[in-house]
């Protein structure tokens, strides 16, 4: 049976392996750190999946999130927004911007699991 592909998005290498060790087992999981090629790797892996940190030097979480959801290979894609800025406000953006959930650092296991049940 083949595994469902996450993608990692998060500039912070700590955030990007406790993803890839809670997730690794179960489902191919490729991280990447900056926001400049998701476009083209989301194209390419169609992933299932994929966890955006916000707060990225260069491009940050928002435009990726922006981009993915104009770029017509990517659009459908769902993405779940994975940050340190935990205000409702955040939260609020994000979604109006098209994330379709939000995850506020620290992440449980249980939560990752609990939202990709509603993805997968």
């Amino acid at each position: 049976m083949n595994k469902a592909k996450i993608l990692v998005v998060d500039d912070d290498p700590i955030c990007s392996s406790l993803l890839l060790s809670v997730l690794g087992d179960d489902y191919q999981v490729t991280t990447v750190n900056s926001g400049a090629d998701v476009i083209e790797i989301a194209s390419i892996q169609q992933p299932n999946v994929i966890f955006l940190d916000i707060m990225m030097p260069g491009k940050n979480g928002y435009q990726v999130l922006k981009d993915l959801k104009q770029a017509p290979q990517t659009t459908r894609l769902p993405v779940i927004i994975v940050s340190a800025l935990a205000e409702e406000s955040d939260e609020n953006l994000g979604l109006r911007l098209g994330a379709d959930g939000y995850l506020a650092k620290p992440i449980s296991p249980t939560e990752v699991f609990g939202i990709l049940k509603k993805y997968l």
